[in-house]
């Protein structure tokens, strides 16, 4: 029996219930993610259209079949929105209308007008399915890689245990440590490192119904202990405890967290603080991070620890040697091809 598009989507949105009732983590709807395209015909009338002749979209979910449209010139750059509007999925599509804007999203296509007084200009967006440039990047030679999707020997636990997270397919998943009968929580390098030039990739859940903090939630620390932090960020403002963020003390230049469910990359140079004979800092400890291939902190000047407590971060810097850390904060988000540079 052939099913037409309606019921395809009508069955794939009971699955999704049904698999919500039983995990918070939910398969990601075909729709949700990055659209690209632009203006369709635009009449010469138009001088809007025809000056900026390309839009980008983003659908992204806040659980109860409900979501998000946002609509703009480009990607990877703040801007205004041309519609940031909440669309519920209804009858198979995802309907909105929001500053002349009229749209409509099935499974395939994103279509619509834009109206102004008598005037009516088309548009049409398809699906934009990105890779990072260093996704799958392999370690150069003299490099120490940490994890090349076997096994963990190169981590441990806080106390020096075994690491109780997934190892499965070449990939390792947080197994977090409230699932775990208490046992387990971060992850720390056994080896200590200096300055370093550090690769990894990361790939965030869907938890449509989490916010701020609550949604693919998980850090990198760098030694010294201060913290890029990794989060489902994906369509949020770039805030300085979001992804791409020196947490608690720098925001990314921009937000370049894409939607869960997609490969991400973190390219990271570190340099430790610098202190003479009689222990006076003399150098800050300095950071560039490159988020999915954009550089978003640049050669960053570290004004101390990064803790998410004001007690934390007026302990004081060290500048010794110390572990690479992946956070446990209750998130499955998953990690592979990780590899470090002694500088």
């Amino acid at each position: 029996m052939k099913l037409s598009r309606v019921s395809f989507f009508f069955i794939f949105t009971l699955f999704m219930a049904f698999t919500a009732a039983f995990s918070k983590v939910e398969p990601i709807p075909p729709f949700m993610g990055d659209w690209q395209g632009g203006w369709v015909n635009a009449p010469s009338k138009d001088g809007n259209a025809k000056n900026n002749p390309a839009l980008v979209a983003r659908v992204i979910g806040l659980g109860s079949d409900r979501y998000e449209i946002q609509m703009m010139e480009e990607f990877d750059k703040r801007a205004d929105f041309k519609v940031k509007t909440e669309a519920a999925w209804k009858n198979g599509k995802l309907s909105f209308e929001q500053n002349g804007y009229k749209g409509e999203i099935t499974g395939s296509t994103f279509k619509g007008t834009k109206s102004s007084g008598d005037l009516v200009t088309h548009f049409e967006l398809k699906r934009l399915h990105r890779t990072s440039p260093t996704a799958g990047q392999e370690a150069p030679l003299g490099t120490i890689v940490l994890f090349d999707g076997k096994n963990m020997n190169s981590w441990k636990h806080g106390e020096g245990e075994k690491v109780t997270w997934t190892v499965k397919d070449g990939v390792v998943e947080i197994l977090p440590k409230k699932e775990n009968n208490d046992k387990g929580g971060a992850i720390f390098t056994r080896q200590t490192f200096a300055d370093v030039k550090v690769h990894l990739e990361f790939k965030l859940p869907y938890e449509p119904e989490g916010r701020e903090q609550h949604r693919g939630n998980s850090g990198f620390f760098v030694p010294g202990g201060y913290e890029v932090q990794i989060l489902d960020s994906y369509g949020l403002g770039g805030m300085w405890n979001e992804c791409g963020a020196l947490y608690k003390q720098s925001p990314p230049q921009v937000n370049m967290c894409w939607a869960p469910g997609v490969w991400q990359t973190y390219d990271v140079e570190f340099k430790r603080m610098r202190m003479d004979a009689e222990g006076n800092k003399v150098d800050h400890a300095v950071i560039s991070v490159w988020h999915n291939g954009k550089l978003v902190q640049n050669q960053l000047a570290l004004k101390g620890t990064t803790s998410n407590t004001q007690s934390g971060r007026k302990k004081a810097e060290t500048g010794t040697m110390g572990s690479l850390q992946l956070q446990d904060h209750s998130h499955k988000i998953q990690f592979r091809n990780i590899w470090v540079v002694e500088l």
